[in-house]
């Protein structure tokens, strides 16, 4: 039976599916990051060949039966990445057979189900990336936390640690959420937080897990952790207002919100919809119709040549949803060691 398989290869952690060429998935696996920045081409070759095989494991097929891949990787988006990654991957699937790409561009088509729009990824880091409708591709920010990462979980993590820092030194009021980043780390008293802070202990990771503490407090009304949390927001909102004027779309562009931080009901959420109406008044600010590494799936269905009509895609959700049920209670896991046309192109 042939088969497609996808990855989304974020920065903290990763997902595989594997997907008959009738939309139907029939695995659904979890990694950790493949930014290749962070932990190295070797050991992300290693893990996505882990992942490959635990998939046709999975479902009594032979390599031979894979008729496309496609991996949106974090730390991939520029040609130059792509460059250095190609010739391991060239090695692993045969030249012709994958594609290779950032982990934008397939949350953009699992969000819209098109290659048309804008998506705002925000997690430990974040980034703005989009496609308009003469296919010309740009991004705002993805350059680390030194650069940007606005609105990202590492930089709500940290903006919070500094607030309790400056409350200790009586330049601030307490904010509500001290005592519970306090238990959230581990520490009792300022001097330990402080070691704690300078350690190796203090990871992006680690800072960035702060960030939904931070958001529950901004709804609970702490006024500190609004505050945060709207010099944030501004920073992905300006974003967004950048690239939809440099890529000249319409108004009424789709404008996916995609990442750990975003829900339906998160504070965050509401929020930067408000500023991004605030900068675009008619932008269709949604949630993502579906998960990124469905995305990837579409990507290697259309390298497979494989005809995404409706009735395709109703299975997709459907058996994603199954899927998605039974990884509940136990997922695969792989350790450390118009209707839509996807065509692939290359970076603006």
């Amino acid at each position: 039976m042939p088969y497609v398989f996808g990855i989304d290869g974020g920065g903290t952690h990763s997902r595989a599916i594997l997907m008959t060429d009738k939309g139907k998935v029939v695995f659904v696996g979890k990694g950790p990051s493949l930014n290749y920045h962070d932990i190295g081409a070797g050991q992300v070759s290693s893990t996505i060949k882990r992942l490959f095989n635990d998939a046709l494991s999975k479902a009594h097929a032979r390599p031979d039966e894979c008729k496309g891949v496609c991996l949106g990787l974090a730390g991939a988006g520029q040609q130059h990445d792509r460059d250095i990654l190609q010739p391991i991957f060239n090695d692993l699937f045969g030249k012709e057979s994958y594609l290779l790409m950032g982990d934008a561009q397939i949350a953009l088509v699992g969000g819209t189900l098109s290659e048309i729009g804008i998506i705002v990824l925000a997690g430990t880091g974040s980034m703005v990336y989009g496609r308009n409708e003469d296919n010309v591709e740009g991004r705002v920010g993805g350059y680390g936390p030194l650069l940007s990462d606005q609105g990202s979980g590492y930089h709500i993590g940290l903006e919070a640690l500094k607030m309790i820092v400056q409350y200790h030194d009586d330049m601030e009021d307490k904010p509500d959420f001290h005592d519970l980043v306090f238990n959230h780390i581990g520490v009792e008293r300022i001097g330990d937080f402080i070691s704690w802070v300078n350690s190796t202990s203090a990871t992006r990771e680690r800072i960035a897990s702060i960030a939904p503490i931070v958001i529950q407090a901004a709804n609970e009304d702490d006024p500190l952790a609004d505050e945060i949390l709207n010099r944030q927001a501004d920073g992905l909102a300006k974003c967004v207002d950048a690239l939809h004027k440099r890529l000249s779309f319409p108004e009424r562009a789709d404008v996916v919100l995609s990442g750990g931080l975003f829900s339906d009901t998160s504070y965050f959420s509401q929020m930067l919809r408000r500023k991004i109406h605030y900068f675009i008044p008619g932008a269709n600010v949604i949630a993502p119709k579906l998960d990124a590494v469905v995305g990837a799936a579409l990507y290697a269905l259309s390298l497979a040549n494989v005809a995404i009509d409706e009735d395709l895609l109703d299975n997709v959700k459907r058996s994603f949803r199954e899927c998605q049920l039974k990884s509940k209670e136990s997922i695969q896991e792989t350790p450390l060691a118009k209707k839509p046309e996807f065509a692939p192109e290359e970076e603006a």
